[in-house]
């Protein structure tokens, strides 16, 4: 049972000490507090605990989490069985906040998980994380670069970011068909506000499913020129060109817009 259920996680492990000390290098010295997500094997969580006194593991799957709970007994490590798509990390992590992260994350489900960690500046100061290299340079990416879409917008609302460096797949058991990148987010405080940063997030996802059309026609039907133009955009722009501060400048003036046609102006 529990070989199916790594393969679906898209488990591989990372077997390169060396590659785990430099991931455990790049945390600060502060906080000294550590989460790690998915530790499978303990590769990274050995030079963790090498590292700082406190680090507390996520682990979902059931016989691995009691492997680990074997193998680090006495260390210090505080082991978790449980999903870090679900688990509520304010109860787990806001009585001692802030924290620091660290994880090789899962393929299938590392987007979701680094999504979910993006907003909370409050629970952490820096991440440094595992991912296909295709997804890490998708987070890393600027404005009218390669890849720019959602996530980077994302990283740019709540992160400063760094990609550092490759790790083969001959780091990994089993070896993967792909290689990886370790990243290095940095969390702060966003410039704007929860409602507009969804409305921002909300107008960028839509057009960005039309990536090759110029904003007049990525948009969604309805929006006029002079409102993309209000907003200081060019309409004849693609939308993987569109910084972060524009999605927002728009969001805002359709949202006016709104405002003035349901109130009969």
């Amino acid at each position: 049972m529990g070989r199916p259920k790594r393969r679906r996680l898209g488990q591989n492990f990372l077997v390169d000490r060396d590659v785990a000390k430099r991931i455990a290098a790049l945390l600060a010295d502060d906080p000294p507090r550590v989460l790690e997500i998915g530790p499978g094997r303990g590769a990274l969580t050995e030079p963790l605990l090498e590292r700082f006194d406190r680090v507390l593991a996520l682990e979902i799957d059931e016989p691995l989490a009691a492997q680990l709970s074997r193998s680090f007994v006495g260390r210090g490590l505080e082991l978790r069985h449980a999903d870090a798509l679900s688990i509520d990390l304010d109860s787990l992590l806001a009585a001692e906040s802030p924290w620091q992260a660290a994880s090789n994350l899962p393929y299938s489900v590392g987007t979701a998980i680094l999504r979910r960690l993006l907003p909370r500046h409050d629970l952490f100061t820096r991440i440094v994380v595992m991912l296909q290299s295709e997804v890490a340079r998708r987070v890393v990416a600027e404005p009218a670069g390669s890849g720019h879409g959602l996530l980077a917008l994302e990283r740019a609302a709540y992160a400063d970011a760094r990609l550092l460096f490759e790790v083969p797949a001959r780091s990994f058991r089993p070896p993967p068909k792909v290689v990886s990148s370790v990243l290095q987010l940095d969390l702060r405080r966003p410039e704007h506000t929860a409602d507009e940063l969804s409305a921002a997030f909300s107008l960028a996802a839509g057009a960005l499913t039309r990536p090759r059309k110029v904003l007049t026609n990525a948009l969604a039907r309805g929006v006029e020129v002079d409102r993309i133009e209000v907003a200081g955009l060019d309409p004849s722009a693609r939308p993987g060109t569109v910084p972060l501060e524009g999605w927002v400048r728009l969001a805002a003036v359709l949202q006016e817009s709104h405002k003035s046609v349901d109130g009969g102006v």
